[in-house]
């Protein structure tokens, strides 16, 4: 029995989408191999320009198709919240706030196939090799649920999964997280850490449970309520006492063994390197849940434009709103990729005041330990464009007076130029010095409206 008729699932969103907009999903008919064609095709069509969902309907010899770079371009988060392209950084800032308390089950979708005991086998999921240089295949796109083990509040985000075995997965925890504080709690507790890895989930679902960052005591359960506008369809966990989405396409349930380590890695990270940092954390799974007609949904991992996107959007909408607090005149936040869209950040301000650019710089800083290099332009500058950006700074910078630099910062553990965790930070002002400056040449809007529309008029067909 779910809590209403209409049911926000990865399937309903994939039906949609291609019902409106059918040239956004690229279907491949014929079988393709497990390892690498998956990612190659991803980032091929990336190379050529292009970001559509990528539906593999026979890999290898598994049963289930596999969905891929749903998240590889922005427009896809701005139809799943409502919104306009424009205004998804402004509507993700406002959301988090409202909870939805989830309802909790009897049934649902997820229970159709369950496999326990000698019947867990993790080589039955079509789960892949990326790169030539992991470590091996590896669950890209598993949100791992996991309850506070003093408080029960549940806690869920993303992490990377080697497969290890039938019934073992490697994983590296994100040190400093909330589930790395549970699990050293639990081990001084003698406790292993019951976890419900969910794979496929309406976007909705993803964007307040995996990809949210709040408090240590919020529900994210709940929080995914608040983004899906209604409350989340649970069941209860088959093997461990952590519930699961009813209307997950897999579930995976196992515990995070105290006191145990195993090498884990390399994977090819965001910064587009393979990266052999890990916690090197064990899972043994007691549980693979699916429904009936599962589709394995995959994230394109290393630098692509679908990881970096996940890491860019939620992360520009936080900068965003925690800056507003002390400078209303923050325009725009911007996670470009070429800073593999979680080192580098772009600010607009409206008209700064003297050294209010620098301030705002300093303040990102102290929000996201992982930024090294924080740029801050007028709100005439498109901070979506290193172009203009890099325009910004060849003609309103000056490298004695405008730059300035933090040694020995904390930073993120997988930037490989690192020194032992520590790294350099640098402000850049870029913004008009004065009044007086020269101001920017333009056109006046209606010139380029005609202009647009004579280019779309006299464009041959298929250009």
């Amino acid at each position: 029995m779910t809590s209403s008729e209409n049911v926000l699932d990865l399937r309903s969103f994939l039906s949609d989408l291609e019902a409106t907009e059918p040239e956004s999903i690229f279907r491949i008919s014929e079988r393709v191999n497990l390892d690498y064609d998956v990612t190659a095709l991803a980032m091929e069509l990336e190379r050529q320009g292009s970001a559509p969902v990528i539906w593999l309907e026979q890999v290898g010899d598994y049963p289930f198709p596999i969905v891929t770079n749903l998240f590889g371009s922005r427009s896809r988060y701005a139809r799943a919240l409502g919104v306009s392209e424009h205004d998804l950084t402004e509507t993700w800032a406002k959301l988090g706030e409202t909870v939805i308390e989830p309802i909790i089950g009897e049934s649902g979708p997820i229970l159709d196939v369950v496999h326990t005991g000698d019947e867990v086998d993790l080589e039955t999921i079509p789960i892949m090799k990326h790169f030539t240089e992991d470590g091996g295949r590896y669950v890209t796109n598993g949100i791992m649920v996991a309850k506070d083990p003093e408080s029960g509040v549940r806690n869920a985000s993303f992490h990377r999964l080697q497969v290890k075995g039938k019934n073992r997965f490697g994983v590296s925890l994100h040190s400093r997280r909330h589930l790395w504080n549970y699990v050293e709690r639990a081990e001084n507790m003698g406790q292993a850490v019951p976890v419900s890895i969910v794979i496929g989930g309406h976007p909705l679902f993803i964007f307040g449970s995996g990809l949210w960052k709040g408090s240590i005591d919020a529900d994210e359960y709940a929080v995914a309520g608040g983004f899906m506008g209604r409350p989340l369809d649970l069941v209860s966990g088959v093997t461990i006492p952590v519930e699961a989405p009813a209307h997950a396409e897999f579930v995976i349930e196992g515990q995070i063994l105290c006191d145990v380590r195993e090498p884990e890695g390399p994977f090819a990270e965001f910064t587009g390197y393979a990266s052999d940092r890990s916690t090197e954390h064990v899972i043994e799974v007691s549980a693979i849940l699916h429904r009936k007609d599962a589709i394995y949904h995959d994230i394109v991992s290393g630098i692509s434009d679908e990881h970096t996107s996940l890491l860019a959007v939620p992360m520009e909408a936080r900068m965003l709103k925690v800056l507003r607090q002390n400078y209303p005149n923050v325009t725009g936040v911007a996670m470009p990729k070429s800073g593999t869209s979680r080192m580098h950040v772009y600010i607009a301000m409206r008209n700064p005041a003297p050294g209010q650019a620098k301030n705002a710089a300093a303040a990102v800083f102290g929000e996201d330990l992982s930024l090294k290099l924080a740029v801050v332009v007028d709100d005439d500058v498109d901070i979506t464009s290193d172009q203009d950006v890099l325009w910004a700074m060849c003609t309103r910078m000056q490298a004695d007076k405008d730059v300035d630099i933090l040694k020995n910062c904390m930073g993120a553990i997988l930037d490989p130029s690192n020194n032992d965790g520590l790294t350099a930070k640098m402000i850049i002002d870029a913004t008009r010095p004065d009044d007086n400056f020269p101001p920017r040449h333009t056109l006046p809007s209606d010139a380029i409206e005609r202009a647009q529309s004579l280019i779309k008029k006299y464009t041959p067909p298929g250009v």
